[in-house]
């Protein structure tokens, strides 16, 4: 009886593999969902799929891409109509449940409908909350389409292991579509999202900033087979996508929080020197002063090798002046992004005085304090 038993359940198993197979073959595996906002107002949708044949490559090649993925595209007068052709003239049903990234262009996420775009993405059935946010500088639709795996065979494979090699590095956030939903309105801190482009590689690949990492996706000073890049932060209000930071601010933005592996910093004419954030900053907001004050206070640690000490005071000088250029950037883009708000918040006993406060605008006239502590250690 108890072999009976186990014979059966293994049979059940076995129907429900089957099953899920053959639901497999029957839907669309959705890698990459891309939306833009059109010259003319309409709204663009852009999904790249497997193709699950070889035999389809020629088809995909027609379609502007490369073998094995399929790149689809419908336009319409909302994302949610759009999103119904798309479905309705697709020979499969899509399946958003492995999702790796949603890329919005910079139109779109910059316009007042922002929120209710991400909105219905995230409402998608079985969509993927952990899918990266990318913010794209022109159309999202040209970096979907040259989003392809470079390095390896699978698509999925390459995405995670790119965003995740980039997320460590620290020039780029890790804020997931699941995240920024969650924030985009919050009022307690505002997301900073990844900031991607595609470089045509058409610029010189000379000049720019002092630092290239202090620069922004699109344009850098650089060659690859690979022209899509990602690199600073698109910043939100609260609303929208208002403006972008560079790769190195939002290097300083890791080194507040404490999660950067290292970020070098060069005052002018001394050596680069790796700072780490001993502990994550200790931020504070005073209420009390009109206008209100921020605090930040870093302790960090620099290391050097024998020989090469910096000058102490010139790169303790160094991060604090560059911090401070970044609290003067996100507050003029009215972006919370290191989250002072949840600290405003909690000197609110009622939701009417938080409201009351309308920290956003409290926000943007604060004064700023940085106090920086820097121990130096040889490696």
């Amino acid at each position: 009886m108890r072999r009976a038993g186990l014979l059966l359940l293994l049979l059940f198993c076995l129907l429900l593999c089957g099953c899920s197979g053959r639901e497999l073959e029957e839907q669309l595996l959705v890698i990459i969902l891309g939306i833009d906002k059109t010259e003319t107002g309409e709204t663009r949708v852009s999904v790249k799929v497997p193709s699950n044949s070889a035999s389809s490559g020629g088809e995909a090649q027609q379609g502007g891409d490369q073998m094995g993925y399929l790149l689809l595209e419908a336009t319409g007068p909302d994302f949610t109509r759009t999103m119904n052709l798309l479905q309705a003239t697709t020979p499969r049903t899509l399946n958003f449940s492995q999702v790796r990234e949603v890329v919005i262009g910079e139109t779109a996420a910059s316009g007042d409908d922002f929120a209710k775009i991400l909105q219905s993405v995230y409402a998608l059935p079985r969509m993927r909350a952990q899918a990266a946010l990318i913010i794209c500088r022109d159309q999202a639709y040209e970096l979907v389409k040259a989003q392809r795996p470079y390095v390896g065979m699978r698509l999925s494979r390459y995405v995670d292991t790119t965003l995740k090699n980039y997320a460590g590095k620290g020039f780029v956030p890790d804020t997931t579509l699941g995240e920024a939903f969650r924030d985009l309105g919050y009022g307690f801190q505002d997301a900073l999202l990844i900031y991607g482009a595609v470089n045509d590689f058409s610029a010189p690949q000379s000049g720019g900033p002092a630092n290239p990492l202090d620069g922004q996706a699109g344009n850098l000073p650089r060659k690859s087979a690979n022209p899509v890049e990602m690199l600073g932060a698109a910043a939100t209000d609260g609303t929208r996508v208002s403006g972008t930071i560079t790769g190195y601010e939002m290097g300083l933005v890791h080194l507040v929080r404490g999660d950067a592996k290292a970020l070098d910093v060069q005052p002018e004419g001394e050596p680069a020197t790796p700072v780490f954030a001993r502990t994550p900053a200790s931020l504070s907001v005073d209420l009390s002063c009109s206008p209100a004050v921020l605090r930040i206070d870093l302790v960090c640690e620099g290391r050097y090798f024998p020989g090469f000490y910096p000058d102490e005071e010139k790169l303790r000088e160094k991060i604090e002046g560059d911090l401070y250029g970044l609290m003067a950037r996100l507050q003029a883009l009215s972006c919370d992004g290191l989250g002072f708000g949840n600290l405003a918040a909690g000197q609110c006993l009622t939701v009417q005085q938080w409201e009351a406060l309308s920290f956003r605008d409290v926000y943007r006239r604060a004064r700023v304090e940085i106090t920086i502590r820097l121990q130096m250690r040889e490696y």
